[in-house]
């Protein structure tokens, strides 16, 4: 996952910022997923992301 709630963060958690207190950007962390998306993706590369995908969400 890429994306983490900047809250959560070392820095930000040395000046007082804790978990559950933005809880829907705490709720978005939990329920996105990032894909693999770049210049060189092979059709090889896509066909087994999505074949992984299809397995996890069928």
């Amino acid at each position: 996952m890429h994306y983490i709630p900047v809250h959560t963060q070392p820095y930000y958690q040395q000046l007082g910022f804790r978990w559950g207190d933005f809880p829907e950007a705490e709720k978005y962390y939990r329920s996105a997923m990032s894909l693999p998306l770049y210049f060189g993706l092979t059709e090889a590369d896509q066909d087994r992301i999505v074949m992984s995908l299809r397995k996890i969400l069928l």
